[in-house]
C-alpha cells in the first residue's frame, strides 16, 4: 500500500523510501517495525531505545512523530503486511513446508527426546 505526503515537512533522523516506508536513518529499522513493538509489547520510547541501542532516542521520538503524523496510512501498511505473511503462512501449512514439514517435526520431536 502506497500513499503520498502533501505536506513538505522533513523528518530528521528519517529516510523516507519508495511507497513513502519511513525507516530511522543508517539503520534496517522501519517506523512501522517499531510501531509494531511498541504495540505488541506497550513500550515506551525508552524502552524502544533500550531494546534498540543503535537507535538514538531523538530518532525514536522522530519515528514516533511521523507514526502519530500518518497514522492511518501506515496501519494501513502494517496491516497489508500483516496479511501478506498470514497468506504465506497459510501457503507453507498446506504445502508442507518448512516449519511445517513431517521431516521438521520428526527432528523436533527426537531432539527433544534425546533431552529429556
Amino acid at each position: 500500500m502506497t500513499f503520498t505526503t502533501d505536506n513538505p515537512l522533513t523528518w530528521q533522523y528519517l529516510e523516507i523510501h519508495a511507497q513513502s516506508r519511513a525507516k530511522i536513518a543508517n539503520s534496517r529499522v522501519f517506523v512501522s517495525q517499531l510501531i509494531q513493538e511498541k504495540h505488541a509489547h506497550g513500550w515506551s520510547p525508552e524502552e524502544l531505545h533500550f531494546q534498540h541501542p543503535e537507535i538514538s532516542l531523538a530518532a525514536i521520538y522522530s519515528a514516533l512523530s511521523y507514526y502519530y503524523t500518518y497514522q492511518s496510512q501506515i496501519d494501513a501498511q502494517i496491516a497489508q503486511e500483516q496479511h501478506t505473511i498470514q497468506a504465506l503462512q497459510a501457503d507453507l501449512i498446506q504445502r508442507g513446508i518448512g516449519h511445517y514439514s513431517s521431516n521438521f517435526k520428526q527432528k523436533l520431536q527426537a531432539k527433544r527426546g534425546q533431552q529429556g
